[in-house]
């Protein structure tokens, strides 16, 4: 399935963009939970597919840019009132091994806020995300995760 057809499925498509210069589709959802510590989250997912060969910088730019779109974009609470943004980039195409060692290892600290890259390697048909949760923003990692593996199930070719 296409990112779109994903999107409208869960009822979570935003639109589409262009974010650092890849053409991107975007999900958006805003949730409340009370096992969040009574806060609401809102969650950007943005995948973009590229022919260029990812590597760790262009990955991190990508998952940079997309944070910015989505700290933009967010609608609700203010940021630290009760309220977060959570940012999952995704990039799809033919990695290389530094990329997925970002993926696996990357934790960026933002106030009230997470930035997380995700490769979607097209030849071996497998998502790289984080291993681990940080301590800051945790109760919202089992989320983050199901999120991603789902997607990347329904990425797959």
């Amino acid at each position: 399935m296409t990112a779109e057809e994903i999107f409208k499925k869960e009822n979570r498509f935003f639109g589409k963009a262009t974010i650092n210069g890849i053409d991107c589709t975007i999900g958006y959802n805003k949730e409340f939970r009370w096992s969040w510590f009574a806060t609401q989250l809102n969650t950007f997912v943005i995948v973009g597919e590229t022919e260029q060969p990812i590597d760790a910088q262009l990955l991190e730019s990508f998952s940079a840019a997309c944070f910015e779109y989505a700290i933009k974009n967010h609608k609700g609470w203010p940021r630290g009132l009760q309220a977060g943004v959570g940012s999952i980039a995704v990039l799809k195409g033919k990695t290389t091994d530094d990329a997925r060692i970002l993926a696996m290892n990357f934790s960026k600290k933002h106030f009230s806020a997470f930035e997380i890259p995700v490769v979607f390697d097209v030849e071996e048909q497998k998502a790289y995300r984080y291993l681990k949760a940080p301590v800051w923003g945790t109760i919202y990692y089992p989320y983050f995760s199901k999120r991603i593996d789902a997607l990347a199930q329904e990425l797959k070719d």
